[in-house]
């Protein structure tokens, strides 16, 4: 029960920013795509925030249903005030109850058709087809393309996530008479993150700064993946013991490697910084929000189960645990 109560970083990071929005931010604070609606859907929500703390969620594999055209305009209206005049005609006659489900559902609309009627929608949710070539026609390329689209606009937008799917290869991980193998995915994401840094460093904010130095690229899985001999359906099992992430801009010095595995890449043989265990992802987590200027030791107390929400809970499955930003990351 308490997890439909917790909200997701990308919540936290929109409801720590909501107090700079402008009058004339017309993107929502926090974006999510390709999620569909799987387990993964549920764990990035607002929880016990304001519904206005929800993901806008977008899928790069269907129609971006957001631009209107001007022959659309007129009809597109008529149909808003119809329904929200059916929806008050509910409320006052009690066949629609006020609750936070309800709450939520007007909120996400709301946001949703204050962004349609803004100028500059139709620019941030288009994708350009030589782009998209570049960015190696794919659902991922096509996301980090929006993301890229988003975070450029400087229009309100602090937080977007991305998933990447299909990297969970337990049979026929190298198998290249299949759809999807790791040299598919691998191939989607090369294309689509190169393109995506390239792109940042060279497009200018506002100041006149880079893109890049404004933004932290975070780029990592759940866990790595067991080495040596493949398994008999010839995949690779989830491995919990090691894995890899990928930082670049928000001040991040390029071109090093922190920590180091054994020979074999199936565990950690050397942390590379002084907390002296491995980097969990509660410090990539409080990494992100130091990076925001956000105090990732707050907690929220008024949560509908009345126990506190600490925005990094200082403890594993076993023992109390340290963590804290990645300070080697910016030195």
């Amino acid at each position: 029960a308490r997890r439909n109560e917790m909200p997701s970083i990308g919540a936290v990071i929109a409801h720590e920013m909501n107090s700079r929005r402008k009058p004339s931010d017309f993107l929502p604070p926090f974006v999510s795509m390709n999620f569909g609606t799987g387990g993964g859907a549920g764990i990035i929500g607002a929880g016990c925030l304001d519904p206005k703390m929800n993901p806008l969620t977008l899928d790069t594999k269907a129609k971006l249903n957001f631009v209107l055209t001007e022959g659309e305009r007129s009809r597109f209206d008529r149909r808003w005030d119809l329904l929200r005049k059916l929806e008050e005609t509910g409320v006052e006659s009690g066949g629609i109850a006020r609750s936070r489900p309800i709450e939520e559902y007007n909120s996400h609309y709301q946001g949703a058709h204050s962004m349609m009627l803004a100028d500059g929608i139709g620019k941030v949710l288009t994708i350009n087809p030589d782009e998209r070539k570049e960015y190696g026609s794919s659902s991922l390329g096509d996301a980090c393309i929006l993301a890229k689209n988003l975070i450029s606009a400087e229009a309100g937008t602090r937080h977007v996530l991305i998933q990447h799917e299909g990297w969970d290869f337990h049979a026929n991980i190298y198998d290249k008479s299949k759809p999807s193998n790791h040299y598919t995915v691998s191939r989607e994401l090369d294309g689509a993150l190169s393109s995506l840094l390239t792109d940042l460093r060279r497009m200018k904010t506002k100041d006149g700064s880079s893109l890049l130095e404004k933004t932290l690229v975070v780029c990592m899985g759940e866990f790595g993946r067991t080495v040596g001999d493949l398994t008999v359906n010839k995949g690779r099992d989830h491995n919990r013991f090691a894995s890899t992430a990928l930082f670049a801009g928000g001040g991040v010095k390029g071109g090093q490697i922190i920590g180091a595995t054994d020979e074999t890449g199936g565990k950690v043989a050397d942390p590379g910084w002084n907390r002296k265990r491995s980097i969990y992802t509660e410090d990539v987590t409080a990494t992100m929000y130091s990076a925001l200027g956000i105090d990732w030791t707050k907690k929220i107390t008024n949560t509908p189960s009345g126990r506190a929400f600490e925005y990094l809970e200082p403890v594993s499955s076993t023992t109390f645990v340290d963590f804290g930003e990645i300070t080697p990351l910016f030195s």
